[in-house]
């Protein structure tokens, strides 16, 4: 071999290994400690106790199929100061249909589709683009149990 290829040879081997170990790595995505979603949950504006009225599918062309949910709000337990949300009344939620995953996939929970006549407690925010439209704010543990008394150890 000539001599004068040789010191290309390494820089070649690592750039080719690496190419090919990038390429057959599949992204890695693992399930959130809980301390995250109680961080979430306490960083959440809106915390409410609601009564699901009805749940809608909508397209969106290219964009993910979003959820669109009509809910009753049973109780008001933390709001920012200047808004005035009151047990009684009527608000909208919308966030994106959960994707399908293969089996074996591990990786973060999807949001929950919820069910008409579902009553639970939710940690949301206002959604940034729709006008009198809340979203999610902590993750799949947006509904359901409270997180917030979880603590990042150390």
């Amino acid at each position: 071999m000539n001599a004068s290829r040789l010191p290309l040879l390494p820089a070649l081997s690592s750039l080719a290994l690496s190419a090919i170990t990038l390429g057959w790595v599949p992204a890695v995505r693992a399930e959130l400690p809980p301390w995250v979603y109680g961080q979430e949950q306490r960083q959440a504006p809106y915390v409410l106790e609601l009564l699901v009225r009805s749940v809608h599918t909508t397209a969106a062309g290219a964009e993910p199929e979003q959820l669109r949910l009509q809910a009753q709000v049973l109780e008001v337990k933390r709001q920012p100061a200047a808004a005035r949300l009151r047990a009684g009344d009527a608000i909208t939620l919308s966030y994106p249909l959960p994707p399908s995953r293969p089996s074996g996939w591990a990786g973060p929970a999807p949001l929950p589709v919820l069910q008409a006549g579902e009553r639970l407690p939710a940690w949301l925010a206002p959604d940034p683009f729709l006008q009198g439209v809340f979203q999610p704010a902590a993750g799949e543990r947006s509904f359901g149990p409270a997180m917030e008394s979880e603590r990042e150890p150390g």
